[in-house]
């Protein structure tokens, strides 16, 4: 089992969420309502499938799967970087079929990271730790313009992780005049940074 698969603690801290979004958004009953959280340093979502969620009669459709392990990624990709991302490849090899009445789990995790690329890799189990399906992706930051602008329209109800505070604070200070100090200098030191993915393995 991958240490991403088996990691699990105390510490789960959610991320934001979206209006419209088919993945994430909370106002989109057609779509999958996802809420996206880290564990362990690990990305992941707890899906609730619902019947129009079906290809075949109990059986998820596989484009469902899919975009459930490539928001997955994408998140892990937007903690690597702290920008938003937008996915340049994704491949998805389906294992098994996957049971529309079971406890699905999609967990991702970056593989590396740089910042024009993000590898990363993730995958559908259910709550005995079966597999379902696996991904792998490469995913494009956004520039800081956009990543704000995306942020923006995040839905924040408190405790949430600030993906792209340090994303935001760059821009603020690349808009100020010379000699203005950064809003940083003016409330103190900025809060402990969140959990990386610089130590996953290759």
């Amino acid at each position: 089992m991958d240490s991403f698969m088996a990691s699990e603690s105390n510490t789960r801290k959610y991320l934001p969420t979206s209006t419209d979004c088919f993945v994430c958004g909370e106002d989109n009953h057609a779509g999958l309502q996802l809420r996206f959280y880290v564990d362990g340093g690990v990305v992941k979502t707890d899906l609730d499938v619902q019947p129009h969620h079906c290809g075949y009669n109990g059986v998820v459709h596989g484009g469902i799967t899919a975009a459930a392990l490539d928001e997955c990624m994408c998140w892990a990709a937007a903690r690597a970087t702290g920008r938003t991302c937008v996915t340049g490849e994704l491949t998805v090899r389906y294992i098994r079929r996957v049971p529309h009445d079971r406890r699905l789990t999609a967990c991702a995790e970056v593989v590396k990271a740089s910042r024009r690329i993000v590898h990363a890799k993730s995958v559908l189990v259910d709550e005995d730790g079966t597999e379902y399906a696996r991904a792998s992706g490469r995913f494009v930051p956004a520039s800081i313009e956009e990543t704000v602008t995306v942020d923006d329209g995040l839905i924040y109800r408190g405790g949430e992780e600030r993906v792209f505070d340090k994303t935001r604070e760059e821009l603020q200070q690349a808009a100020a005049p010379l000699g203005t100090p950064s809003t940083s200098a003016q409330a103190g030191p900025p809060p402990p940074a969140s959990a990386g993915f610089q130590d996953a393995p290759s």
